[in-house]
């Protein structure tokens, strides 16, 4: 394995890096407009206060619990080719290095 293919590795582990960024950055911004719009549209609404601080946290909790799950499917999607991308250059290291061993 080449310097280059190295250098394409680590640059391929950035990439995944920045995607995670990426994708957790959209997550918690949709997160934050879905409980802004819930909020809106219920404090709108026209029930009692107890009815409508009810409602709030029932939402609210079911937009948290959306979140999470799609973070996490999101963080896991990613795990595997950040992971492969990781291991590939120290397995090229260590055969450069057991090859080197033995001549």
């Amino acid at each position: 394995m080449s310097f280059g293919d190295l250098l394409d590795l680590v640059n391929r582990k950035k990439r995944d890096e920045e995607r995670k960024k990426t994708a957790l950055k959209f997550a918690v911004g949709m997160g934050i407009a879905a409980t802004i719009g819930l909020a809106k549209g219920i404090l709108y609404a026209p029930k009692s206060g107890k009815e409508t601080r009810e409602e709030l946290k029932k939402k609210a909790t079911d937009v948290v619990e959306t979140i999470k799950g799609k973070v996490w499917n999101k963080t896991e999607a990613l795990k595997g080719p950040t992971a492969h991308a990781a291991q590939e250059p120290q397995n090229a290291i260590g055969k450069k290095t057991a090859a080197g061993k033995k001549k």
